[in-house]
């Protein structure tokens, strides 16, 4: 029975979407590499790099293994910085000390409470699908363990 809990868990607990802010890219053929390095990471659907918009856009396949924290390192082996990200995840919500978490397969994400939205209050416990702005890191120290920003709960 724990088991089978925990793999219905597992199932479901990951990151879904990601558009990644990218800094440096100033030509057609930088964002053709790195889009070229993104697809090659087992895990993600579909993959779109847009110059104009300095952003990858990443869809990831169901049951993905994949976190945040092993894009930006593609990002960054590919000769660029990775900034804020735009994602969509769905993960075990953990409240506990006036701190509340998101947990994935792979990664934790502390929900900022923003009072102009009021999102972090209206999260009930259990699994959760979320839409959020993840805080910048600095690409030398990519912890795994993300800072969100809700936009939307799904």
């Amino acid at each position: 029975m724990i088991v089978a809990t925990f793999g219905t868990f597992s199932s479901y607990a990951q990151l879904q979407k990601v558009d990644q802010e990218v800094f440096g890219m100033d030509c057609a053929p930088c964002a053709y590499g790195l889009e070229r390095g993104l697809k090659k990471m087992d895990g993600l659907q579909n993959v779109r790099v847009s110059l104009n918009d300095g952003k990858a856009y990443l869809e990831l396949s169901k049951n993905n293994s994949l976190s945040l924290k092993q894009i930006q390192e593609e990002v960054k082996k590919n000769g660029f910085s990775a900034k804020k990200a735009e994602v969509v995840i769905e993960g075990k919500l953990i409240s506990k000390d006036d701190k509340t978490e998101i947990q994935t397969d792979t990664e934790t994400y502390s929900v900022i409470k923003d009072a102009s939205n009021g999102l972090s209050s209206k999260l009930k416990p259990g699994t959760v699908k979320v839409k959020g702005i993840v805080q910048n890191e600095d690409d030398k120290n990519l912890s795994g363990n993300w800072k969100i920003r809700l936009t939307e709960i799904l």
